[in-house]
């Protein structure tokens, strides 16, 4: 990944990154309002799917070096599902292959949802926010990574203890953590989300309930494929993976699960070969079946 872009998504000035040409194919990854988490999460598996299609990844809003809400009242969930339908509109992008990660994952599900003309697949990852309220263990390792002073070493703590191991946590990777975290917008993100964090919390059980309905109804109508880190820490197999499942095979005609053994939350940084693979195959079925269709 290099030469990041930047792009004004309805107000938001957005951080992202492009290379490929082809069918669209947009990445969407995890992580709370006033995070380190943004678009280069996707370095493991980037190039590699830009070998076959037009690649977009980009910092959520609030996240990364995009810009934050606006108000007050844009810090739940539905912010980052406009963004992320903003964005599209604004890079004029067709059906697009949606890969959204953890609290990208609901991104992802919920702007098929409101807008099916933007998908063409949908591909959700280890996505406890679609799923079930906050995990109360993230704010456990955040408390143990205040004892780390060094913020290189707290970074690293917080991503392994939600790894399986911490080896596919690059010098690079880091770095750009770092630099994130120590933004004036990001310390404003999270003095703002702690201060709306009850409003946010209602907001998304409130959505989560919503969302199940709809798909339940049918609603979720394109070829959707579930991926799942069998040792995810916090979007755990019992608690969210086996529950989405049971959500989405049963309502979605064409969907399918893959579930890697030996990964963390991250998988795709973890099991990026097998990853890469399944949902590449995935998305090439898909595409068999409709030019024979």
């Amino acid at each position: 990944m290099k030469d990041a872009k930047y792009i004004d998504a309805n107000g938001i000035r957005t951080r992202y990154f492009e290379a490929g040409e082809g069918e669209p194919m947009l990445l969407i990854h995890g992580g709370t309002y006033g995070s380190f988490y943004n678009a280069e999460d996707w370095e493991v598996n980037f190039d590699t799917f830009a070998q076959q299609y037009h690649v977009i990844a980009y910092d959520r809003v609030g996240l990364g070096f995009s810009d934050n809400p606006r108000t007050d009242d844009e810090y739940v969930i539905g912010s980052s599902v406009e963004h992320a339908y903003a964005l599209i509109k604004a890079l004029g992008l067709g059906p697009a292959h949606i890969v959204g990660h953890s609290r990208g994952g609901y991104t992802a599900t919920r702007l098929v949802l409101e807008h099916p003309e933007v998908v063409d697949t949908l591909i959700i990852v280890d996505s406890s926010s679609l799923m079930t309220p906050a995990n109360p263990q993230y704010e456990a390792w955040d408390r143990e990574g205040q004892k780390y002073s060094d913020l290189i070493q707290r970074h690293r703590y917080l991503v392994t203890a939600n790894s399986f191991s911490g080896d596919h946590i690059t010098d690079h990777y880091l770095d750009v953590a770092v630099e994130i975290d120590q933004l004036p917008k990001t310390a404003a993100g999270k003095a703002r989300m702690q201060a709306n964090a009850p409003r946010f919390k209602a907001d998304l059980v409130e959505r989560q309930a919503e969302t199940h309905a709809w798909i339940r109804e049918g609603r979720l109508t394109c070829p959707t494929l579930v991926m799942w880190a069998y040792d995810d820490p916090s979007a755990t197999m019992d608690r969210c993976g086996i529950p989405c499942m049971n959500l989405i095979l049963p309502n979605v005609r064409e969907s399918e699960m893959v579930i890697l053994n030996r990964a963390g939350h991250m998988v795709y940084r973890e099991r990026p070969e097998a990853f890469n693979h399944a949902l590449l195959d995935f998305i090439a079925r898909h595409r068999q079946g409709r030019s024979r269709g």
